[in-house]
């Protein structure tokens, strides 16, 4: 069993802070770039699946790391508006590269760190999650059970901005990645549906865009804030450390549903597609793969993430 490479430190556990606002001004906090850029480790009180007793997940091993590679894991539930319930998304592996983090001056006077990092997940050498089943009431009244797996189309940009303000800094944090619905198999009441080797949303998951000049096509949105107060842990979402990401997603139209001259595109595009479906996932803290001696309590001996989040509703 995987064991983590030193015990956790026991930092004190900070006090829940104000709900984190953009555009507060003053003076910048001292400490340096590469230290706010990495992050300090969010409080076990704070985050579900923070160290203790490692849960099973998948592998998770950075092959060829590098000096900025980070790997987490990432769960939590995705709602079916139409369905008038809610998919688990499972514990599934992401690698990232942190880019260098840049100190912007705005012309209002506040201070900023900013950090682009690029990474995908990884299940089993290809970039998606494990496949996942979830069972709905189709329609209100058939019992429906279809196997699922979330594909990434492109890539997982990760965009931190840090306002460095005193006594704390507040960080907003951006994911974006275009991911494709693939149905595996499905049953309704009980009787195998055969959808086919390639059934699927024609295209990616979309949610609303705040910056659609910059980041134009579809593509899922997760959205992040977090609290680094001076001298303690990190409240919040924080991308080192993890915490809760939340977004809203529209599910596009089925195609190459079907199989023996078949087609269900209609029939799955009715039961399950349409906007307004919430998400939240939680991101477990992060295991700097390449560092000489990872922090203590985030990594496992083979240098896999420790930490195991626990899905929030």
């Amino acid at each position: 069993p995987a064991r983590p490479s030193a015990a956790p430190s026991g930092r004190t556990t900070a006090p829940a802070g104000r709900e984190p606002a953009r555009g507060t001004t003053g003076a910048p906090d001292p400490a340096s770039p590469a230290e706010i850029g990495k992050g300090p480790r969010v409080a076990a009180e704070e985050t579900p699946g923070a160290p203790g007793s490692r849960p099973k997940a998948p592998p998770c091993v950075t092959e060829k790391p590098t000096s900025t590679s980070l790997s987490a894991y990432i769960t939590g539930y995705s709602n079916v508006r139409k369905l008038d319930g809610a998919s688990l998304i499972p514990v599934s592996c992401v690698q990232l590269e942190q880019g260098e983090p840049v100190i912007d001056f705005r012309p209002d006077g506040t201070l900023h760190l900013l950090q682009r990092s690029e990474g995908s997940l990884l299940h089993q050498g290809r970039k998606q999650t494990p496949p996942f089943t979830s069972t709905f009431l189709t329609f209100g009244f058939a019992p429906t059970t279809a196997t699922l797996v979330l594909e990434q189309a492109g890539p997982l940009v990760v965009e931190s901005d840090v306002l460095l303000v005193f006594p704390d800094n507040i960080a907003e944090t951006y994911i974006r990645v275009p991911l494709v619905l693939r149905v595996l198999d499905a049953k309704v009441n009980g009787t195998p549906l055969d959808v086919g080797p390639d059934c699927r949303t024609a295209t990616p998951l979309a949610s609303p865009e705040p910056q659609p000049a910059k980041y134009p096509g579809d593509h899922l949105v997760l959205l992040g804030k977090g609290q680094l107060l001076n001298g303690t842990d990190a409240t919040g979402y924080v991308l080192t450390s993890g915490g809760p990401l939340t977004g809203e997603v529209t599910v596009p139209a089925f195609k190459g549903c079907g199989t023996g001259g078949e087609n269900l595109d209609r029939l799955l595009t009715a039961a399950i597609s349409g906007p307004g479906n919430h998400v939240r996932q939680i991101q477990g803290q992060t295991c700097a793969v390449g560092v000489e001696v990872p922090t203590e309590g985030q990594c496992t001996e083979d240098r896999q993430p420790y930490v195991v989040p626990k899905p929030e509703r």
